[in-house]
């Protein structure tokens, strides 16, 4: 179990800066994690077998203000997009590891442009609530991040020898800034954009492969 203290959250757009390449301990183009700890609890598991990385979390509100899980990756659905609470981001760790994350993303440090900014969906937490899910993703690794695979240096990948993987979920603290505007989607999702708040990220431990 991880217990965490509350603590202030100054607010910061994150567009166009990420932690610096050399120092992120996230991996060069993984999620940041800038903001205090939330009062939380968070226990994660994950297990690893020869066809998928799965991922069972709880995270509970143990403070007097609403949270925000960035907790529903967009996922390609035939012309559209779904906002799956059972998917993850898939990039190269920082130690040469896979991460898997559900978390918000800063702008690339890339000469790429993006005509619009990738979102992604929330769940807000009340006070005292807890929140249980269960994410899959298949191995062999496939990399998923929300602005592409391609920042323009050729096509980003996850290697295939990694030897272990863990799991980071990003929580907003209220005031929720106004640059993280909510907009529901068709399905009744809450989303919003990437680059648009500080966020914590809650972490698992490490799990090996094979």
């Amino acid at each position: 179990m991880i217990r965490f203290g509350v603590a202030a959250l100054p607010l910061l757009l994150l567009a166009g800066c990420a932690e610096g390449k050399a120092e992120s301990p996230y991996g060069e183009f993984g999620p940041s994690s800038s903001a205090s700890a939330p009062e939380a609890t968070f226990d994660a598991d994950v297990a690893v077998s020869d066809t998928q990385v799965q991922v069972s979390y709880r995270f509970v509100n143990d403070g007097d203000e609403p949270l925000m899980l960035i907790n529903r990756p967009g996922v390609a659905a035939g012309a559209g997009v779904r906002y799956r609470e059972d998917a993850a981001y898939v990039t190269e760790d920082a130690d040469g590891g896979a991460l898997l994350s559900q978390a918000l993303f800063g702008v690339p440090d890339s000469d790429q442009t993006w005509e619009s900014i990738p979102r992604v969906g929330v769940t807000e937490v009340a006070p005292g609530e807890a929140v249980e899910v269960d994410v899959r993703s298949a191995v062999p690794l496939t990399w998923f991040h929300p602005f592409g695979s391609d920042f323009g240096s050729g096509p980003m990948s996850v290697p295939n020898d990694v030897d272990e993987v863990r799991f980071c979920l990003g929580v907003v603290s209220s005031p929720f800034p106004e640059s993280m505007t909510l907009r529901t989607e068709a399905d009744g999702t809450q989303t919003v954009g990437h680059a648009s708040a500080e966020q914590h990220l809650f972490c698992s431990k490490s799990a090996a492969f094979g």
